[in-house]
């Protein structure tokens, strides 16, 4: 759109640029905007696809049918609108790539704030365990434990991970595992 830059048939590439940013790139937006438009709602989906085909639409038609198609066609650097077929390919592009960047940077935030989330809660589990191998008891790291071995938990202790109580009773840190901000007690099922 700068017209230095402006060679013939420079419009033409321009389509050819704008073409699948607007229609394939800012899919997300027209197919939310027609889901919402046939529950009878508008939201910001439905303002940024009706403004980018629009655009597009309107340059589409000044290509083929005005006379923005012809050949040496330039379109002036101006902040008022002037006379003659204008095309608004950049517009609409423009927008699209803008909010793409948007949607892109704010998922890639969520994603690092659900990791510092998660990282979070990865350190309220319990760091070791102790755990009964051949009648004694060790102390080994929570991840060390296997599947169907036997550890204990004490009175206020965090349990490493979940599992069925044996033997005995008592109230325990389930916090990790239930949600729970105080401790829960348990016992050993009857049968």
């Amino acid at each position: 759109m700068v017209p230095p830059w402006q060679f013939t048939y420079w419009q033409w590439l321009s389509l050819v640029l704008a073409a699948p940013v607007v229609v394939y790139g800012g899919w997300p937006f027209h197919r939310a905007a027609a889901i919402n438009l046939r529950h009878g709602a508008a939201t910001m989906d439905t303002l940024v696809s009706l403004g980018t085909l629009a655009a597009f639409g309107w340059s589409l038609w000044a290509l083929f049918l005005g006379d923005a198609g012809m050949p040496g066609m330039t379109h002036p650097f101006s902040l008022t609108a002037s006379a003659g077929d204008a095309i608004y390919l950049e517009a609409a592009a423009g927008v699209t790539t803008f909010l793409l960047a948007g949607r892109y940077l704010e998922a890639r935030g969520e994603a690092a704030r659900r990791g510092t989330r998660c990282g979070r809660l990865l350190e309220l589990g319990a760091k070791t365990v102790t755990v009964v191998r051949g009648g004694t008891e060790h102390q080994i790291p929570a991840a060390d434990l296997h599947v169907d071995e036997v550890f204990l938990v004490r009175p206020g202790e965090k349990v490493a991970t979940d599992g069925v109580v044996t033997d005995g009773a008592s109230a325990i840190d389930a916090s990790l595992l239930t949600g729970e901000p105080v401790p829960v007690e348990v016992r050993r099922a009857t049968r």
